[in-house]
């Protein structure tokens, strides 16, 4: 049914463009139908060669990008698919109105981030000179993709056409399209396997408009790390293999002696690896391009296409992006590496106190209008993530913008005395989009000098950069690696995490990458919920790839490289506490734990010998445990974490000799307490055979000592100031001392 009015100019001019609105309408084994709404708004316009045209650009988020053809709105939806077989669309109803005498103004290409988009002259290419309506189809599927387990589709409509002939502007204000599965035809991306896969059901269910509510375990991100690294740079990474493993996620570390040094060999071992351990969630490269190639995709625009997120994409064909895991990198020299882990570490275990991880940065061009992600110029799509922020919770949010915005935006442009103090003051995450280049955000001329500079030691922000270039490290090192390598005075300074392009960056599309990302940390989707950088950051990418589905869209999956650790979890509260009860200890042969908390909601993991052995959520105030039966008399440590919590831990002595626990603990002396050169160690009824100094989070601090007639002398003089655990091994079992190392 089609319906069909013809009405003038006069009667719609300033009232006609409008907003989608998906609906689900049915779903069966032959397809799945589903509708489209338009509401009115105003429409906008700009003055060419001296005539009005409208431009939709003002008012609607993603336009078609031909460059020289009518700019036209696009909507974008995405369904879930059979694992085989082939798909047609059919328009099954569609109510049109026709509005005559209309100029439309025309794209001017999908800008790079190079060029200033009111440098670039409206052209009229050979669709102006063409008497039929463009795009000829109203809805039409993009190519198929495997998501994990699962495969989508994202269909595109084009609710508005034009005839630039005719001046005639079509607007389907209410569409009904069906995607009609053909399962006798073979498709694209089929899925080879019907295995169930848990480990992102949340998100895509929200994700695919034909999902059916489920309900699914809390934890969307749980899952399995996998490490691979330069053997220079084991001994670096070793702490946070065994934090890591500690928290709760599971964490295997391989070299690339393992893995092979070519992009193709590695891909292949983590893909192997995937279909082996499909609770494969995050991949952490420890290495520069040297040690650890990022992928090339070739050559476009006579840029290399460098990739981390190629080696995510573990399902579908060479035309699929959406990726299966979140890959990040570590790049540097091992004291480089060093100081990404401690950072990493203290970040997620005991952040520094204050209400920094409240607080932002916004740093923007003035330029972009009409073009840019919902029409906005730079310095307003900054101000809408801003105000999206504040409203959350955010205490500040501070405006750096090229020219005059009022507001807290200061008269003219920023630079980095304005910008320093801010950082060094402590924000959670800083926001940048506008020109770049490797080592230099262009507005507010922020630097990797300035980056060197800083002194926000514990103050570490997540760094998004719509940029070009800040993300290219293949032949040099650029802002985004120096984010992450900084410190100041030998402690950890600059970022906890960096996004920077490989290449010059398109206008438009990272920009809704940067404002999805937003709602994410805002939280506005409640069955959406993310807490890890990379999940944060890999979903808000696949909502651009979404509503972008072309080649400019996949460019910038591709292209953009994150930098740090994807299961580092996010902070955007101040650190509340979270607390352990004392546990006592257990014999060989324990197969569970109870371990109050006092966080609902909490991961409880507990771990031996930087071996992960089981963990679970808390719920009423206990987390229950169970584990293989403990053969081993290794002490245990238990770990509680949550998001903007401080961790908690206690040790677990497992006890296999005559004496209990409480009587051996009883019987161990050890003074002084605290110390600040030498520790003494002595038993009243037992033998000491050695002692083992051990960090709270159960890391070994490089300290064991053999009993000497039975005491043990301990010498802390090289050991820096803080809490440890002392592991004392007698004939009898095995325990644990507190003691403070003081200086």
């Amino acid at each position: 049914m089609k319906k069909i009015t013809l009405l003038s100019a006069i009667l719609f001019f300033g009232a006609h463009s409008m907003a989608q609105q998906f609906r689900l309408i049915s779903q069966d084994n032959q397809g799945v139908t589903i509708g489209h709404e338009l509401a009115q708004q105003p429409f906008g316009y700009v003055t060419i060669n001296g005539q009005q045209h409208v431009q939709f650009g003002q008012t609607h988020q993603v336009l078609s990008m031909e460059s020289g053809a009518p700019a036209l709105p696009l909507f974008h939806t995405s369904v879930r698919l059979p694992e085989k077989g082939n798909t047609v669309i059919v328009v099954e109803y569609d109510q049109v109105t026709e509005i005559q005498n209309v100029s439309v103004a025309p794209s001017k290409g999908n800008l790079k981030r190079n060029v200033n988009p009111a440098d670039v002259a409206y052209t009229f290419g050979a669709a102006y000179t063409e008497n039929a309506f463009y795009p000829s189809a109203v809805a039409t599927l993009n190519d198929p993709f495997v998501w994990r387990a699962t495969r989508g589709q994202t269909i595109t409509l084009s609710p508005y056409q034009y005839n630039p002939v005719t001046k005639v502007l079509r607007i389907h204000e209410n569409l009904r399209v069906r995607v009609v599965y053909q399962d006798h035809i073979k498709g694209l991306n089929e899925l080879k396997t019907t295995a169930s896969d848990n480990v992102m059901q949340q998100a895509q269910n929200r994700f695919f408009i034909n999902s059916v509510s489920q309900k699914y375990a809390d934890l969307d991100e749980d899952g399995e790390m996998l490490v691979i690294t330069d053997s220079q740079f084991s001994s670096a990474i070793t702490p946070f293999v065994n934090w890591k493993n500690a928290k709760g996620i599971f964490t295997k570390v391989v070299t690339t002696a393992e893995t092979g040094t070519g992009d193709v060999a590695i891909k292949a071992y983590i893909q192997n690896y995937y279909n082996t351990h499909p609770d494969l969630i995050f991949v952490l490269f420890v290495g520069d391009h040297e040690q650890i190639p990022a992928h090339t995709y070739g050559i476009s625009g006579g840029e290399e296409l460098y990739s981390d997120s190629y080696y995510g994409q573990l399902a579908g064909g060479a035309n699929d992006f959406y990726p299966e895991v979140f890959v990040g990198r570590f790049s540097g020299n091992a004291a480089q590496i060093a100081t990404m882990v401690s950072r990493t570490i203290e970040y997620e275990s005991s952040p520094a106190a204050g209400n920094w991880m409240e607080k932002a940065i916004g740093l923007a061009s003035n330029e972009g209008q009409g073009i840019g992600d919902d029409g906005e110029p730079d310095w307003q799509h900054m101000r809408n993530i801003r105000t999206r922020l504040m409203d959350y919770g955010y205490t500040s949010v501070s405006e750096f913008y090229d020219g005059s915005h009022s507001g807290e935006d200061a008269t003219g442009n920023p630079n980095s005395t304005h910008i320093l103090p801010v950082l060094n003051a402590g924000v959670g995450l800083f926001n940048y989009t506008g020109h770049g280049d490797v080592n230099m955000c262009i507005s507010g001329n922020f630097s990797s000098n300035n980056i060197n500079a800083a002194t926000n030691n514990g103050f570490y922000p997540f760094v998004i950069s719509v940029a070009c270039n800040n993300g290219s490290f293949s032949s040099q090192t650029c802002i985004s690696e120096n984010w992450l390598r900084a410190d100041n005075n030998g402690t950890p300074a600059g970022a906890i995490a960096a996004a920077g392009s490989s290449i010059l960056m398109a206008w438009a599309q990272p920009m809704q990458t940067q404002d999805e990302m937003t709602e994410i940390i805002a939280q506005a989707y409640p069955d959406n919920i993310k807490t890890t950088t990379g999940g944060l950051f890999y979903n808000a990418q696949m909502s651009m790839l979404e509503e972008y589905p072309g080649t400019d869209g996949k460019e910038v999956m591709q292209t953009w490289i994150f930098f740090g650790d994807p299961s580092l979890q996010f902070r955007n509260k101040q650190t509340m506490p979270l607390t352990i009860s004392p546990i006592a200890g257990v014999p060989l042969g324990t197969t569970s734990l109870a371990v109050n908390c006092s966080v609902n909601g909490a991961l409880v993991a507990v771990s031996q010998g930087h071996v992960l052995i089981g963990k679970a959520i808390v719920s009423g105030g206990v987390a229950n445990i169970t584990f293989d039966a403990l053969t081993s008399d290794l002490p245990l440590t238990v770990i509680g974490t949550k998001q903007n919590y401080a961790s908690a831990s206690a040790p677990v002595q497992v006890a296999n000799g005559a004496l209990g626990i409480e009587e051996l603990e009883l019987s161990i002396a050890l003074y002084p307490n605290p110390a600040s050169t030498a520790l003494t160690i002595q038993s009243l009824n037992t033998t000491i055979e050695s002692a083992e100094l051990f960090t709270l989070t159960g890391q070994a601090a490089g300290m064991v000592a053999q009993a000497q007639n039975g005491t043990v002398k301990m010498d802390v003089s090289g050991i820096a100031a803080g809490s440890y655990l002392v592991r004392i091994t007698t004939p009898n079992g095995i325990t644990m001392k507190r003691v403070e190392i003081v200086r």
